[in-house]
């Protein structure tokens, strides 16, 4: 079996699968976030059924959707798979194929619990395809507990000081999470984006309870809290909420990248694995080759052979085919 990296994975063998790209016979979606969901093929595309929904709900557009049940094993052609959580967002998979030889592919992930879902469990495996994000000893998070303490402090504190918030998330995955973090730390109902409440449904219909919010349309009085995405946020918005409002505006955005841009806070809850949490995986899978992708795959890669003394480069791209026979 070959495989390598062309913008997602490809397994080739007599046929291909394609994972999180359009290059196979067959594609894997692994999670609906746009840089992932690539759905716009002929071929048949398998996903978990949340991520096919969330996809519907954003997007739409899938011509032949194939659902899988995580855990379900999946015969297709010379290839043998199952999805398993990832813990990312809803619906979020890791890929495990399994024939003479057994290939993990995590994409996102994050081994942590939050407030609306179950952490990644790792998967036993020869050889191991890990997302490496995060993969710098720098990128050490807190647990997700004291993180949304301190984050409840702060709003807290702005609210005291009668200042509107407005606070950051992405629309699928972290703008749920943050809807669950301020009804169940705050017991506030927040106003969310259009696009968030749209997300924030299908996460209900797979029983995420996120409390209470309100639909953000022309009622920014109903509510001392915003949950936006951070692509919609700039100075210009903040400034205009104020004039709305008639209150300074406190703004934070939930992130495992330190940047601030126009944001007071940025707090360090990521829906990826941090440094500690990708050794920590590797450890526990036990694989005898790590294949490094996105982030600093590279840099990764020297970690785990240095800290783990396990065979591991970053996956390389097609014109530089790997076979796994050589790792035999």
């Amino acid at each position: 079996m070959q495989i390598f990296g062309e913008r997602g994975i490809i397994l080739r063998a007599q046929s291909s699968v394609a994972i999180d790209c359009n290059s196979g016979d067959a594609s894997v979606i692994t999670h609906a976030h746009a840089d992932h969901a690539y759905f716009k093929t002929d071929k048949p595309v398998l996903a978990s059924e949340e991520t096919l929904a969330l996809i519907e709900s954003n997007y739409k557009g899938i011509k032949k959707p194939k659902p899988v049940r995580f855990g379900e094993k999946v015969k297709w052609r010379e290839f043998s798979l199952s999805l398993h959580n990832a813990g990312h967002i809803l619906g979020s998979a890791q890929v495990l194929v399994q024939d003479s030889t057994s290939i993990a592919i995590t994409s996102d992930f994050k081994l942590q619990d939050s407030l609306v879902l179950k952490g990644a469990t790792p998967l036993d495996c020869e050889t191991l395809v890990i997302e490496s994000t995060f993969g710098l000893p720098e990128y050490q998070f807190p647990d997700r507990e004291t993180t949304y303490e301190e984050f409840a402090n702060w709003i807290k504190k702005q609210l005291s000081l009668n200042r509107f918030v407005v606070l950051a998330g992405y629309a699928i995955g972290k703008a749920q999470e943050l809807t669950a973090f301020v009804n169940e730390y705050l017991g506030i109902t927040p106003l969310v984006h259009e696009k968030i409440y749209r997300t924030n449904k299908v996460y209900e219909k797979y029983n995420s309870k996120l409390g209470s919010y309100y639909k953000l349309n022309h009622n920014l009085n109903d509510s001392d809290i915003l949950i936006m995405p951070p692509s919609l946020c700039n100075a210009m918005l903040l400034q205009a909420i104020e004039f709305s409002v008639h209150k300074h505006v406190a703004s934070a955005k939930a992130s495992g990248w330190p940047y601030k841009g126009c944001f007071d806070r940025v707090f360090p809850l990521s829906d990826h694995a941090d440094f500690n949490q990708l050794l920590e995986y590797i450890k526990l899978a036990e694989p005898k080759l790590v294949l490094t992708t996105h982030g600093f795959a590279k840099e990764f890669a020297y970690y785990v052979r240095r800290k783990l003394n396990i065979p591991a480069r970053p996956l390389q791209s097609s014109t530089n085919q790997l076979f796994l026979e050589e790792f035999d």
